[in-house]
């Protein structure tokens, strides 16, 4: 079973007026191993964390299944394009393990057996202080640092006759976080970290990562983001008999954004191709807690025939309705622009009831909102919505897309 491991370092530079001159990000993602067990979600996890940084405005580069020469010439090619007061971000998802004090990346051409001391020089050191990955990134004078480390959290290795076994037994080792940093591992001390929630899971993303790329995104700074995180991750976990509660070790001062604006900028992370099954699944995530049996039962003939679609009407008849009604006599009430409705996005929303009432109850909001601000407040209110409108019409007709914008700039109009 997978096990993640995520290390955030944000090293920021304290003299003023200096702002980064680029932002850059390598991405890897090994999942098939010459020697040791493949791995299912690496690299879709890594393609999901390429989806937001490009997002975020990253000069992204992105590379799967390396060999430790062809890591080592991306990490060097990576590093010498790094100038003081960049902003620099690093992801790897695959296999890693620890010898109890550094935690190390591996390679996909990686032996199956041997000692630790032949371990750690053919693997990646993360940070020993000295010449690890972060450290590295260090030297160059980043402004800020995010490194997002989704490693295997049990031993891959077998043991070998008269050698030291590795010392991975359960999880990568806590990293000291120096000042400037924030440090996140998918899982707290002595857990494991889920892949995925079953065996027929069809989550294009791992446990962790499902969650915390959709929270990534959302106007929130980065503390409020893992917290949530932490949430549904155990929530969904305990679902399952798993115990699982990512844990952080916070050393950045005040609060971190990877949003220009944390309180009202908001990425929109394009989805990956995926089949019907997958779409459903994110879809899922939005309707799984809703008390609208008319929401529930529109989920389930949208995605009729998928797994998720008898989850909805298993919720609809926990709410004390029958899974099959007639459908109302009226439909739900439309907004008013409909009639000129004229892009995909436009016509989705016009087309769904759920997305119909979300976007008149966005209106409701939007002018109560206004109704309380003075002219120059509206103005930047007016801005805002602008911004909005053209995040969402980037979901396309993605349903799960559009209704977690609605979600969200909901909640930012009720804030």
């Amino acid at each position: 079973m997978r096990r993640l491991i995520i290390l955030l370092s944000f090293i920021f530079v304290l003299a003023p007026g200096i702002v980064a001159a680029k932002s850059i990000a390598l991405i890897i993602g090994n999942d098939t191993y010459a020697n040791l067990v493949d791995l299912d979600k690496a690299r879709s996890d890594a393609a999901g964390y390429q989806s937001l940084f490009q997002s975020l405005g990253f000069d992204v580069t992105m590379r799967t299944d390396l060999t430790r020469p062809d890591m080592s010439f991306e990490l060097a090619t990576f590093f010498d394009r790094i100038a003081p007061g960049d902003t620099v971000a690093f992801v790897f998802a695959g296999h890693g393990w620890s010898d109890g004090n550094d935690n190390f990346l591996i390679p996909t051409d990686m032996r199956a057996a041997g000692s630790e001391t032949l371990f750690a020089r053919e693997s990646f050191s993360l940070r020993n202080g000295a010449n690890g990955i972060i450290d590295e990134i260090t030297k160059r004078g980043a402004g800020l640092t995010l490194a997002i480390i989704d490693a295997c959290r049990d031993n891959p290795f077998a043991a070998t006759q008269g050698t030291r076994s590795v010392g991975l037994a359960r999880g990568l080792a806590p990293v000291e976080a120096p000042t400037g940093t924030f440090v996140a591992f998918s899982a707290g001390a002595g857990q494991t970290a889920l892949d995925s929630l079953s065996n027929t899971d069809p989550a294009t993303y791992s446990v962790f990562t499902r969650h915390f790329l959709a929270e990534l995104a959302k106007p929130q700074d980065l503390q409020s983001a893992f917290k949530r995180t932490q949430q549904l991750v155990n929530q969904d976990a305990a679902g399952v008999g798993h115990p699982q509660r990512p844990a952080y070790y916070d050393e950045v001062i005040g609060a971190a954004c990877l949003l220009p604006d944390c309180g009202t900028a908001q990425v929109v992370v394009q989805p990956l191709p995926q089949n019907r099954n997958v779409e459903a699944a994110q879809a899922w995530e939005a309707f799984k807690n809703s008390n609208s049996v008319d929401a529930l039962r529109l989920f389930a003939q949208q995605y009729s025939g998928t797994a998720y679609a008898a989850l909805a009407s298993e919720r609809i008849s926990q709410l004390g309705t029958p899974a099959v009604q007639p459908q109302p006599a009226e439909p739900a009430p439309r907004p008013a622009w409909c009639v000129n409705a004229r892009t995909q996005t436009e016509r989705a929303i016009c087309a769904n009831d759920e997305l119909a009432t979300l976007d008149l109850e966005l209106e409701m909001s939007y002018k109560a909102r206004r109704q309380s601000l003075s002219a120059n407040q509206r103005d930047r209110l007016l801005s805002e919505q602008r911004r909005w409108l053209t995040a969402r019409d980037t979901c396309g007709a993605s349903l799960a897309c559009l209704v977690q914008s609605y979600t969200t700039r909901l909640s930012a109009l009720g804030n």
